[in-house]
């Protein structure tokens, strides 16, 4: 960290109004301040940031002097090192910014083994934070139980299934796949039936008796709900653009579907729903051919779902989740539960980067017996390709507290503008008639002239005042399809940055209220001064959609209202 690092970080508080997930500012002028180690916790847990006393957040961000540089310095060093679990070595900097003495620490992330970092007068569950936008929230269970088990190498998918024996799995279906493997594994047929399904991750031995394993059930058994019912897929079709909206008979969904059995199984009758839920026509192809396309890319689909499915978190923590598929009239929503699993990160997806797997043996036998999983890491890249053939958005990936999300986009937007290109082509149409009927007028005058020498003078008058109507036609119509344009251009971009702005607002909301929060707090947060606004536009939908609820649910307009994300 240098003073221009510094500088810069001030300098973009300022240029915001607002701290950001990497920047926290705190005022020090009276003393050492009552709480900073949320922030540190936060930072240490992800992606890092610098903490800046010496610039005061409520004055519009303005400088003033810290209370003593050689105690904050101390004060903070103290706090990291005996306070915080693991300890932090951060980076402290004094400097002079505009006549004031001001000071910065650096906390760096720390790596995924050490996670989380917490306060220890406040416990694990107490003192653990996570950097959501601007505010530190505490890590919930699930989060802090996914660090940890990571941390401890727990592999959630050869969890023994105690309820099921060796009867309730698919013995056929399993020999097939263990005469498959057995071509590149010669020595492995010399082993018993048991050690097969042991060395395989289908089961294993517990006090005497052969159990199956997580793998084992969803993949081969005979019906894996009837152990774990939450386990499912739900498909749900949505006569709009989001859910709440009712179709023209009153309908809320279209289609919905609960999809169960195996792995596999749950795939195909996944792929099954979207593909009768969704608009087909007919193309010509490059070779003069005429075939069926669908309205999204099959295949793109197919390797989110296997991916929702394969890379899920089983853990006990979400086998009450279940993988949800919405189908919108705009979009296609995978989301399944389980954030990104260990080090992997967004910007890794679908690149030469190596991912770790959460689910391996999962991931193994699919991939082995090839129904599901052709080639490891080519899933998203897939995607991507396909979406490409398409001409449709590239696929659209979330990583939200507890779940990931990818959502496909069809060209619905492209054919609104379609159609009103149409209609401003009739319109010019229309006004091309109007020109030629003014034409037919011109015309009759020069037939009136010949009925006298009397009539000629005002047959030419009238001539000449039709072709100046035929002229100011042309250029009604020329002056017509030029603001048709202009004004059709400036609706689409109006409506474009309307949307992405509601889109991220309702973001940040979500991950502002993972702890309750009023709409006046929601409205400073957001820094949008119109409650009618939040309240219709933001806190409303998010509600229909189910994604925000009320803590008070007995009385929804109490004036203290609060309002939290679902989990």
């Amino acid at each position: 960290m240098t003073d221009k690092n510094i500088l810069n970080a001030i300098s973009q508080v300022r240029q915001f109004k607002s701290e950001t997930d990497k920047i926290e500012v705190k005022t020090a002028s009276s003393g050492f301040p009552k709480k900073c180690y949320d922030t540190i916790s936060s930072f240490a847990n992800k992606n890092g940031g610098i903490i800046i006393f010496g610039i005061n957040e409520e004055n519009n961000f303005e400088s003033e002097d810290i209370y003593d540089v050689k105690d904050l310095q101390k004060q903070l060093s103290s706090l990291c090192s005996d306070s915080m679990e693991p300890k932090i070595r951060p980076n402290i900097l004094p400097i002079k910014f505009e006549g004031k003495n001001i000071l910065a620490i650096k906390i760096d992330e720390l790596p995924q083994t050490e996670k989380p970092c917490y306060y220890k007068p406040k416990g694990l569950k107490g003192g653990s934070y996570i950097r959501v936008g601007d505010s530190d929230d505490l890590m919930t269970d699930y989060e802090i139980y996914s660090l940890e088990s990571y941390n401890n190498h727990i592999i959630e998918d050869k969890r023994l299934n105690k309820n099921a024996d060796i009867d309730d799995l698919n013995i056929e279906n399993i020999n097939d796949y263990i005469n498959k493997i057995k071509i590149d594994k010669p020595n492995f047929s010399k082993n018993s039936f048991e050690k097969k399904l042991k060395i395989c991750g289908i089961a294993d031995n517990l006090d005497g008796k052969m159990y199956p394993t997580l793998a084992g059930t969803l993949i081969f058994g005979e019906f894996p709900q009837s152990f774990y019912p939450q386990l499912f897929v739900a498909c749900v079709h949505v006569p709009g653009k989001k859910l709440g909206d009712i179709g023209s008979y009153g309908e809320r969904f279209i289609d919905n579907k609960r999809v169960e059995g195996t792995i596999e199984e749950m795939l195909e009758e996944t792929i099954n729903f979207l593909r009768r839920n969704m608009k087909t026509s007919v193309i010509i192809d490059e070779n003069g051919k005429r075939i069926n396309r669908t309205e999204y890319p099959l295949e793109a689909l197919r390797e989110a779902v296997a991916n929702a499915l394969i890379h899920r978190d089983y853990s006990a923590q979400t086998e009450s989740a279940f993988i949800s598929v919405y189908m919108y009239e705009d979009r296609i929503e995978i989301i399944n539960p389980g954030a990104l699993y260990g080090t992997n990160k967004l910007e890794k997806l679908g690149t030469d980067n190596i991912m770790e797997a959460r689910n391996p043996t999962i991931v193994r036998i699919l991939e082995e017996k090839g129904s599901v999983i052709e080639n490891r890491h080519s899933g998203i890249p897939t995607m991507k390709r396909e979406m490409e053939k398409y001409n449709l958005p590239l696929p659209e990936f979330y990583e939200e507290r507890g779940s990931f999300k990818v959502i496909f986009r069809n060209d619905s937007e492209k054919n609104n503008i379609q159609q009103k290109v149409s209609s401003g082509q009739q319109n010019v149409a229309s006004g091309q008639q109007n020109v030629a009927s003014g034409q037919q007028n011109v015309a009759s005058g020069q037939q009136n002239v010949a009925s006298g020498q009397q009539k000629v003078a005002s047959g030419q008058q009238k001539v000449s005042s039709g072709q100046q109507k035929v002229s100011s036609g042309q250029q009604k119509v020329s002056s017509g399809q030029q603001k048709i344009a202009d004004e059709h251009h400036k609706k689409i971009e109006n409506s474009k940055n309307q949307i992405d702005n509601i889109e991220e607002y309702r973001r940040v909301t979500l991950k502002y209220c993972v702890n309750p929060k009023t709409a006046k707090e929601i409205s400073r947060h957001l820094k949008i001064k119109s409650r009618q606004y939040i309240s219709s536009n933001i806190i409303k939908p998010l509600i229909n959609e189910g994604k925000l609820e009320y803590t008070n649910k007995n009385r929804v307009n109490a004036k203290n209202q609060k309002y939290v994300t679902k989990r």
